[in-house]
């Protein structure tokens, strides 16, 4: 009888499960995104009050469509995620979401729009012109200014540390360069605030739970809620499209199928289907008076981002 082969040894350990090596990053909702849930929930709220229920039941809202929306919205939101789940996008870089995370980036932005340019001609002063050209270049090697986004971390982190490296400089012209930028404005109390900042964008968070959560597991639910948010999107262009044909646009506002923007033009208050920062194909349906104001009605459907 042939000997049983045992199996072959791995030559790579698998990590435990739950280890923030291989658990998926946390899904963060676009504002895209966040704004379908917003007026997925305004609809879902106001389609059954008294001046809306029969109308809509005449175009076949029904209870069930109803209760499909309610589900969809509690899956795509994430209101049915495990605590667990929470536990461990906290613990694996999750602390930060959606606004908070973006305002965090604005201000980083923000101090990389002001002192990258003000570096740059304080530098074209202060140095010599036999060699500002040379310092200003080695200054910026390989920096600069990024768009909003995760690459303002990595360029300010950069900055930051050229900053250290005017002081430390035993260049003359390296000391006078930072000096003039301290009198600015550029202290170190407020290069401390902008570290600050660059720490919050880049901390991981505290230890995992207890329970562990295998990365399959997580990666089901964030599957699950992604598909949620599709459904969702088709959910809501489906009745929107039906109700916006039914509803005058003082009823659309209050549904979520229209909003309400100022333009500062004519100071009209526009009434519009918002977009999702992508193309979307519009169609105007008409003017009807809204508060005294004029007001257009766009359509469009919430589109996926891509």
């Amino acid at each position: 009888m042939a000997k049983s082969k045992s199996p072959k040894k791995s030559s790579e350990k698998s990590a435990p499960a739950g280890t923030a090596e291989e658990i998926p990053p946390p899904l963060v909702l676009t504002a895209a995104e966040q704004d379908l849930l917003e007026r997925s929930l305004k609809l879902l709220v106001n389609i059954q009050t008294t001046p809306f229920s029969a109308r809509a039941r005449r175009e076949g809202y029904t209870t069930d469509e109803h209760r499909e929306g309610w589900r969809l919205l509690r899956i795509a939101s994430g209101e049915e995620k495990p605590l667990d789940h929470l536990f461990v996008e906290v613990a694996n870089g999750g602390v930060l979401q959606g606004a908070e995370r973006l305002r965090l980036l604005q201000d980083v932005d923000a101090f990389e729009n002001m002192w990258f340019p003000r570096t740059h001609v304080v530098i074209r002063r202060i140095v010599p012109r036999a060699r500002r050209d040379a310092f200003e270049a080695a200054f910026f090697k390989n920096l600069e200014q990024q768009p909003l986004g995760p690459a303002v971390i990595v360029s300010v982190r950069t900055f930051l540390s050229r900053l250290d490296g005017l002081s430390q400089s035993s260049d003359e012209d390296a000391k006078k360069v930072r000096q003039t930028l301290v009198r600015r404005g550029l202290t170190e109390e407020k290069l401390k605030d902008v570290r600050d900042l660059l720490g919050r964008l880049e901390v991981g968070g505290g230890p995992l739970p207890q329970r562990k959560v295998s990365a399959a597991e997580l990666a089901k639910a964030q599957q699950a809620q992604r598909e949620a948010l599709d459904d969702l999107r088709d959910w809501f262009n489906d009745w929107a499209t039906t109700f916006r044909q039914v509803f005058g646009t003082k009823a659309q506002l209050k549904l979520g199928l229209t909003t309400a923007k100022r333009a500062s033009a004519g100071k009209k208050e526009v009434a519009e289907e918002e977009d999702d920062g992508e193309e979307t194909s519009e169609e105007e349906t008409g003017e009807e008076e809204l508060d005294e104001e004029e007001v257009s009605d766009d359509e469009s459907e919430l589109d996926e981002d891509e």
